[in-house]
Formats: structure tokens, C-alpha cells, sequence
């Protein structure tokens, strides 16, 4: 943004970036047709990013029971500067550091769970869930935000334990396969049994005929 200041002139970059690292010029002209002096000394100006590291962690683990509860905190670095959080007004103050070059930056962060957003411009840097289901399971990352300034963190993946599914299912399988072959015998003896008894009750029957009739 150009401005003018007495005899001169101010340009001032507002919410600046990586981008506009580089060496400045200026000069001045007037009448018309323009005439223009020569340019200034250059002036090297260094814009360095904002945050040095965001990165996400999970606890108590990435392996979470259903049922239980897990936690994300997400946690960025600034550029030479040691960080505390006060959550009273909700910024991020630099501790006492002659080489830091922030004073009082406001951050906030976003969650992300497989690419979508679950939870936005938390002041907190953690994102919580009571009840873990198979639901809140895949990749999370977060983003930390200043101004137009944003870095993402490294991914992580949640994931549901699921060692008593696999107990249940095992023991239910062992289940079926020690039940089937006994079921099977039970069976072909029921069969067995109800042949024999109709092979003695038929025989019965013909002794009775035999014995009634008798020979004429």
C-alpha cells in the first residue's frame, strides 16, 4: 500500500509472506513527461515464516478400546521463540528472549480426520473425544493459523483395538467347528435309533399275524 509521508513516500506491505522476501528500490520523478532520478541504495528485506513446526500428537495412544476415551493435541513452534499458552485470552505469549522475534501472536488451530474438518479454530490445541467408536477412527492431522499465516502437521492414524472382536470371533468360530461334527453324530445316531425301532416293531407286528392266522 503506497502512502506519502511529507516529502516522501511510504509503500507498506500489510500481513506479509515468504513471497515478498527480497531486495527493495525506490526512486522518485516529477513533471511531465515523468523525469526520474536515480534508484536508491537497495534494502534486503527477509521475511521468514512464521511457524518452524505444528505437530500432532495423540494420548493415551493411536490405538484406541472402543468405548474409551482419546485426545489430540496439536502444538506449534514459532520462529525462535519458546511458547506458552494462556488460555485467559486465548493468545500465545513469547517467553522473555532477546532473539524472538514475536511478542503476542494470536494461533489457532483446526482438526482434520481423513481430509474433512472436525473441529475449527480451536484456541485450546487439543481436540478430545469421550467415546471412541469406529466412527471418530482415521487419519488426523491440524492446522495452525496466524493472520494468513497456516502450517499443517505431520498425519496420524487412530485406529479401534480390536482384540476382543478377534477373541469373539475366534472363540465363536472354534465354537462352530467343535458343535458341527458332534451335531452331526447326534443326528446319525437319532436316525440310527429310530430305524432300529421301526425294524422291531415291524418284525413284532408279523409275529402277531403269524400267530393269529395260524395254519388252517
Amino acid at each position: 500500500m503506497w502512502g506519502r509521508v511529507g516529502g516522501g513516500a511510504v509503500y507498506q506491505l500489510w500481513r506479509a509472506s515468504v513471497t515478498h522476501t527480497g531486495q527493495y528500490w525506490c526512486r522518485a520523478g516529477r513533471g511531465q513527461p515523468v523525469f526520474y532520478i536515480q534508484y536508491s541504495q537497495a534494502v534486503s528485506v527477509n521475511v521468514i515464516e512464521l511457524f518452524t513446526s505444528v505437530t500432532l500428537s495423540a494420548s493415551p495412544s493411536t490405538v484406541v478400546k472402543e468405548g474409551g476415551a482419546f485426545n489430540l493435541t496439536c502444538e506449534a513452534q514459532l520462529s525462535n521463540c519458546k511458547l506458552s499458552q494462556h488460555h485467559g485470552n486465548h493468545s500465545l505469549h513469547s517467553h522473555p528472549d532477546p532473539d524472538c522475534n514475536w511478542t503476542t501472536v494470536i494461533v489457532t488451530f483446526s482438526f482434520l480426520r481423513d481430509g474433512w474438518p472436525v473441529a475449527r479454530d480451536s484456541v485450546s490445541g487439543m481436540y478430545s473425544v469421550a467415546k471412541a467408536s469406529s466412527c471418530h477412527m482415521g487419519t488426523y492431522s491440524c492446522v495452525a493459523r496466524a493472520g494468513r499465516a497456516r502450517r499443517s502437521s505431520q498425519e496420524i492414524s487412530i485406529t479401534l483395538d480390536n482384540l476382543s472382536l478377534i477373541l469373539v470371533t475366534c472363540f465363536g468360530t472354534f465354537l462352530i467347528l467343535s458343535v458341527a461334527p458332534l451335531a452331526f453324530f447326534v443326528r446319525l445316531y437319532a436316525m440310527r435309533l429310530w430305524q432300529l425301532r421301526g425294524r422291531g416293531q415291524g418284525e413284532l407286528q408279523c409275529n402277531e399275524c403269524s400267530t393269529i392266522q395260524g395254519p388252517k
